[in-house]
């Protein structure tokens, strides 16, 4: 009996130990997890700067000020940028915290080396590259070179293919339109599908850009790119490689990137073939004059194949479609706004292309400065919350003595800029023919200043320094001709008892309304130019 017991008190020890162990072991595990969570939801680079956002003291308040960056990021950094006047400020989200940067800094790292100070590490953090694939072609710069080295020198020679494909889209999309009523027209719809049959035609040509099933891919990747991205960001990096796996968080953006494959593969097969038999015969391949082809020909022979080709073609129309019609859009909200400014610039307009000899170009573009203004004015302050958003890859001093630890990530108060009463007279006016009588005002070189293309410290819609927006020149060129044809025949008004919607804000975004409607109707009279 004694042996018995022995042996029941040995069991029931044993599995008060196990218990224990397991118990132990539980806990250890549940402190480390706290203990990386912790570390994550702290700020990742100590700095000297104050932390904006934050209500309430201690770990939970620095948790609590994360999540309201989210919806409430304008206000944050507005708050930030009056109560910190001229100096530096953290703004902290839950997958990064930012160093909001001062003007003069600005300046200072817009042409810093990129070994030292890097946008495309910047871009690849915050697009969570390892789970989106966005840092996949990080460090080849493909997509800026060939917009810089071919695309932007191109446009002259592209010109007719752009101007033949927004003849097209607007015909397809403003079909039955006429002089006679009204036409209650989904804006958005019409802009996004004109921008990306537009943009289109200059990245993989005909007849792929009219592909119905092209510009569902070419829409869609990005919208479920930053809906994938914005999810992403709310977990823990300790766990999101687990949470990614488990939940397939990525998966619409794999079936795009399959599709595109699909779609682009035969095309990139035949000219593939194309060129090694010519070389094969002596004989001269005639290439297309596409980005496709341009990238085709940049790319290291690693990259070039189907799967690569048809990334970095998704990766362009992350870049050039949704901000390009966003872009458009407050363009077109703030026309119907402000009908009093529709008529001096259809009349420009008309002068222009008229003196030109009825041709549309690049010189009778940029003579278009009353409508150059207009979009500067209409697009300031109106895409995002911040902007020249950089990593900083070394440890930097500034000449100001501020420094930057190697890993942080730094951007500039765009939106604040726009509407500082300091930096510009009148900022909560909109004035369309603003930056037009500005640059009346100016001696010529000022007077170029106030370009929609031209960059500063302050004026950062398309960036500044070396980064900025390879892209702008062909944007600013392809919203002006889609401008020019939907001035000079059509009349556009907001429904009755309608007016301009407001500007949503969310996280660090800032856009119009996507989901209101504009009523159009055709001039009366024929044609005023042969190629509309």
């Amino acid at each position: 009996m004694g042996i018995f017991m022995r042996l029941i008190n040995y069991t029931e020890d044993k599995r008060l130990h196990d218990y224990s162990l397991v118990s132990a072991t539980l806990a250890l595990l549940f402190l480390a997890l706290f203990l990386l969570l912790k570390k994550e939801w702290s700020i990742h680079s100590s700095t000297k700067f104050p932390i904006v956002g934050i209500e309430s003291p201690g770990y939970f308040g620095l948790v609590k000020a994360r999540e309201k960056y989210i919806s409430d990021a304008f206000h944050i950094v507005k708050n930030g940028y009056h109560k910190y006047r001229g100096k530096n400020f953290v703004v902290t989200a839950h997958s990064y915290d930012k160093i909001i940067l001062t003007s003069d800094q600005i300046n200072e790292l817009s042409n810093a080396p990129d070994d030292t100070v890097s946008f495309s590490h910047f871009l690849a953090e915050v697009m969570q590259g390892p789970y989106t694939g966005m840092d996949r072609f990080l460090g080849t710069n493909y997509l800026a070179e060939v917009v810089r080295i071919k695309l932007t020198k191109s446009l002259g020679t592209i010109k007719e293919a752009i101007i033949e494909e927004v003849r097209f889209s607007l015909d397809t999309e403003l079909l039955g339109c006429t002089t006679d009523e009204w036409r209650s027209v989904e804006i958005f719809i019409l802009i996004l599908r004109t921008v990306a049959r537009t943009s289109g035609r200059v990245f993989v040509g005909l007849p792929l850009c009219r592909n119905e099933d092209w510009l569902a891919v070419s829409m869609a990747f990005t919208g479920d790119l930053f809906m994938a991205i914005e999810k992403l960001e709310r977990i823990p990096k300790p766990i999101r490689p687990f949470y990614t796996w488990i939940f397939n968080s990525t998966k619409l953006i794999s079936l795009h990137r399959k599709k595109a494959q699909t779609l682009l593969g035969p095309v990139i097969r035949e000219r593939l073939e194309e060129e090694r038999l010519a070389k094969e015969n002596g004989s001269a391949y005639k290439k297309p004059s596409d980005m496709l082809q341009w990238l085709t020909d940049l790319v290291e022979p690693r990259h070039k194949n189907t799967k690569d080709l048809s990334e970095l073609q998704l990766f362009a129309s992350v870049a050039s479609i949704h901000t390009t019609s966003l872009s458009f859009l407050n363009v077109l909200y703030d026309l119907a706004a402000h009908q009093e400014c529709v008529q001096p610039i259809r009349e420009e307009i008309e002068a222009v292309i008229s003196a030109n000899n009825g041709i549309i170009d690049r010189a009778a573009l940029h003579k278009m400065t009353k409508t150059d203004s207009f979009f500067k004015e209409s697009t300031r302050g109106q895409i995002d919350v911040l902007s020249f958003g950089r990593k900083i890859l070394k440890n930097v001093t500034l000449s100001d003595g501020t420094p930057l630890k190697q890993g942080t990530l730094v951007s500039a108060p765009a939106a604040m800029f726009s509407s500082d009463p300091d930096l510009l007279e009148d900022p909560e006016t909109f004035d369309g023919f603003r930056w037009y009588k500005k640059s009346l005002e100016a001696e010529s070189r000022a007077a170029h200043n106030s370009n929609w293309t031209t960059t500063s410290a302050h004026h950062l819609t398309f960036g500044h320094g070396k980064h900025a927006c390879p892209g702008r020149f062909f944007v600013t060129e392809e919203l002006k001709i889609l401008l020019t044809f939907i001035i000079l025949q059509y009349d556009i008004k907001y429904p009755e008892g309608e007016s301009r919607p407001a500007t949503i804000k969310y996280g660090e975004a800032i856009y119009p309304d996507t989901t209101r409607k504009l009523l159009f109707k055709k001039l009366p009279g024929p044609k005023k130019f042969s190629f509309l």
